[in-house]
């Protein structure tokens, strides 16, 4: 997946807001705990799951994308 984050955002339920804040809270915390931060492309990609722009399987493959090449 290209990096675009264009699309118009999902409207998320409460519970759904709760789960994604829950993944994006315990992967920076494995990141942190691996010694790694967080660079712009990964808040990006973050923001993005947040906001209902895309799905959980849609993020991961974005979290990859740049190890990939």
């Amino acid at each position: 997946m290209k990096q675009d984050f264009s699309r118009s955002p999902t409207l998320l339920d409460e519970q759904e807001s709760q789960l994604r804040h829950a993944h994006v809270e315990s992967w920076i915390a494995d990141q942190h705990a691996a010694g790694f931060g967080v660079d712009q492309h990964m808040a990006n990609a973050l923001h993005a799951y947040l906001d209902g722009v895309v799905a959980l399987p849609e993020l991961l493959a974005e979290l990859r994308r740049p190890y990939l090449h």
